[in-house]
């Protein structure tokens, strides 16, 4: 072990008993965590570290916030759990305050417990209201653990490895993502163009051309935080149209707030028949859904197995903790906050950007970006290694960070302010000048995270 960290005994004990008997993906160190407090975590030694990921992009307050815990409190000697052939009043309150923050005539919630679910939900209501066969996808898109949401993503690694027998087969990874960072020209408006056209193509040769959905994030944050333009995200809604396919939103890992507006598709004018929800309006539990029209709604009902249900979608206890965040969010205008906050943070972002020839570059919005780690900015080439270097050495100067292959995420909780966002650009800052010039990391980036390249796991 690194001197960095000094772990108690008991610490050490705890993390050689998880490795011992829970399966599971984990960063080394194995930290075990044992309370949280707005944006930061504590682990079992007493140690202090920023919350650089939100727990898994969920905590949009932060840890504990006071209100929502008030409202655990509260249900927890009310009312936690109930038959999903009924419903309550917390679970009806969210649907319809969810409704007032959509465009169109998008109202109509499916509750699921995952996004991988809700991802699920929203396929088949594709499938029972065009009759269609094929869900087209975008390449670098991540939409789920589950087997079919598994099928449609294309974000690779050991998580997929082995699956292809069980994958669904009416899907096509065919959408060409607007990644101007690394697309083969350097216009992005040309980008657009070939992009789109080579959608369309692959729909037309890769598909049965009976097409059920076009379903993507509007931002692909595991595939790299891919920020598109407002003409190519239109332009995959005209491709909907055209092949009279459904447009699925997938916003597990965007809303709400952080981006700066309290959905991820709101800047681009582009209203979905379909969008998706998770982590972020899920205040940390299992409460997630997919919304639609009314039409829609009413089209699939009876079919494709919809409306989903299962045992614990729209349970009392965490139907109330969500609808209490979400009165939060809009009451404190959080979305304005992450703009303005977001907006600093790119600013003290970009000072290491010009520090550091290994950041290739930083993309994102509001207070939801990445780092793009490479071996020089002539080469773009990826660099992962380095990547790894700079969780460990971020996490020795208390800041705990998601970084997989190339890709660093800086995902504080929306309730971050001017001043922590200082001091976590400074530690960032030590930690990374400490990964250029070498500073050893007893780590192997194999073992680190669910999707590290992994050539050693292959069966032979």
């Amino acid at each position: 072990m690194n001197d960095a960290f000094d772990f108690s005994n008991r610490h050490k004990d705890l993390m050689a008993r998880d490795e011992e008997y829970v399966l599971g993906w984990r960063f080394e160190p194995r930290i075990i965590f044992e309370r949280g407090a707005g944006v930061q975590l504590f682990d079992i030694d007493g140690n202090t570290y920023y919350d650089l990921s939100s727990g898994m992009m969920s905590l949009t307050l932060g840890h504990a916030h006071p209100e929502l815990v008030e409202t655990i409190r509260d249900m927890a000697d009310r009312f936690v759990h109930q038959s999903s052939w009924y419903t309550n009043p917390w679970a009806i309150e969210f649907a319809e305050l969810l409704a007032t923050t959509l465009p169109g005539d998008l109202k109509m919630t499916n509750f699921a417990v995952t996004g991988s679910e809700a991802n699920e939900i929203a396929m088949r209501m594709a499938l029972g209201a065009t009759d269609g066969f094929d869900i087209c996808s975008m390449v670098r898109g991540l939409h789920g653990g589950s087997l079919a949401a598994e099928a449609i993503t294309s974000v690779g690694g050991a998580r997929r490895r082995g699956l292809g027998p069980l994958s669904i087969p009416a899907r096509s990874n065919c959408i060409v993502p607007a990644f101007y960072y690394r697309a083969p020209v350097d216009d992005s408006d040309q980008w657009d163009e070939i992009s789109l056209r080579m959608t369309e193509e692959l729909i037309e040769y890769t598909t049965s051309q009976e097409v059920a959905a076009l379903m993507l994030e509007p931002i692909a944050v595991p595939g790299g935080m891919i920020v598109p333009s407002e003409r190519w995200l239109k332009g995959i809604r005209d491709i909907a149209d055209r092949w009279g396919a459904l447009l699925i939103f997938d916003e597990c890992q965007l809303a709400p707030a952080r981006l700066g507006t309290f959905w991820g598709f709101e800047p681009y004018n582009v209203v979905p028949d379909i969008v998706t929800f998770g982590k972020g309006l899920s205040a940390g539990f299992a409460f997630c859904g997919t919304v639609t029209t009314p039409e829609i709604a009413e089209r699939t009902r009876g079919t494709k197995g919809l409306p989903w249900a299962g045992t614990y979608p729209q349970d009392p206890l965490p139907a109330a903790v969500a609808l209490k965040q979400l009165q939060v969010v809009l009451r404190d205008d959080l979305a304005g906050h992450a703009a303005k906050a977001g907006a600093y943070l790119e600013t003290r972002l970009a000072k290491l950007t010009d520090k550091y020839e290994n950041i290739g570059d930083i993309r994102g919005r509001g207070l939801y970006r990445m780092m793009d780690i490479v071996t020089d900015r002539e080469s773009k080439e990826p660099d992962p290694e380095l990547s790894e270097a700079i969780r460990y050495h971020a996490l020795a100067e208390g800041v705990v960070m998601i970084v997989v292959k190339n890709y660093a995420r800086i995902c504080p909780p929306t309730i971050v302010t001017e001043a922590e966002l200082d001091d976590i650009v400074g530690r960032l800052d030590t930690a990374i000048a400490r990964a250029v010039r070498g500073d050893p990391v007893p780590t192997n980036i194999s073992t680190s995270s669910s999707l590290a390249t992994n050539n050693s796991a292959k069966r032979n």
